[in-house]
C-alpha cells in the first residue's frame, strides 16, 4: 500500500469492513486513493487496521478493540468507507449502471454494478470480473441476524463471496451514450 512509485502522500482512510461474523471499523493508512485499488492490490492478503473495533454481526457486540489488527481479504465479504471521500468520477472503461441484487449471506445488498457495454447482457455479466468490485448507490441488511439495513454511496464486494442478480426487465444498452459525462460513478471508485 505504500509503493514508492507513487507520488500521493500517506492518508488515513476511514472504513467498515464486514466479514459473514464481524463488523470491523477502523482506519488504514494508504497512498492509494480509490478504495477500490487498495483491496485489488495483487500482493496485498490482508489489510492493517487501526484503531479497530471488532462487532458481532446483527448484536453489534463489541468482541475486541486493537490499536493495530490484520484482517484477511478472503474472510472480507465487502468494505466501504465509514465517512465520505472527495469525489473522484475516475472511470478506466465506459461502463453502464445495472440494478443488481448482491447475495453475500447472511447480506443481501441491493445497488447498482457497474458493466461494460456489449451486444447482450449476459455476454456483459460475464466479463463482470475482478477480485473486489464497486457496488454505487448500495443498501444491505441481514434481517436473518438482526442486522438493520445500512445505506452508502460506494460498497466494494469480494466478489468471490457474492452471487450476483440482475433482473430480467433490466433495460440493456449496446453502446455507450454519445453524451459527455453520462454514467459516472459517484466519489472513491
Amino acid at each position: 500500500m505504500f509503493s514508492t512509485f507513487n507520488p500521493n502522500p500517506a492518508q488515513s482512510m476511514p472504513l467498515t469492513v464486514v466479514t459473514a461474523q464481524l463488523i470491523i471499523q477502523g482506519t488504514i493508512q494508504t497512498r492509494l486513493l480509490r478504495l477500490t485499488d487498495v483491496v485489488n492490490e495483487p500482493d496485498i492478503a490482508s489489510l492493517v487496521v487501526l484503531d479497530a473495533t471488532f462487532m458481532e454481526v446483527g448484536s453489534r457486540r463489541v468482541v475486541a478493540g486493537a490499536a493495530v489488527s490484520q484482517v484477511q481479504l478472503d474472510d472480507v465479504l465487502f468494505v466501504h468507507m465509514t465517512q465520505s471521500s472527495e469525489a473522484n468520477s475516475d472511470m478506466r472503461t465506459p461502463k453502464q449502471a445495472v440494478r443488481a441484487t448482491l447475495l453475500a449471506p447472511p447480506f443481501t445488498i441491493e445497488g447498482q454494478i457497474h458493466l461494460p457495454y456489449e451486444s447482450e447482457l449476459k455476454i456483459a455479466m460475464a466479463a463482470y470480473t475482478g477480485r473486489f468490485l464497486p457496488v454505487t448507490g448500495a443498501r444491505y441488511w441481514a434481517y436473518g441476524v438482526a442486522e438493520a439495513p445500512n445505506s452508502v454511496d460506494l460498497l466494494i464486494v469480494n466478489h468471490a463471496k457474492v452471487h450476483v442478480a440482475v433482473a430480467s426487465s433490466t433495460q440493456w444498452l449496446t453502446e455507450a451514450p454519445s453524451e459527455a459525462g453520462g454514467g459516472s460513478p459517484p466519489s472513491g471508485w
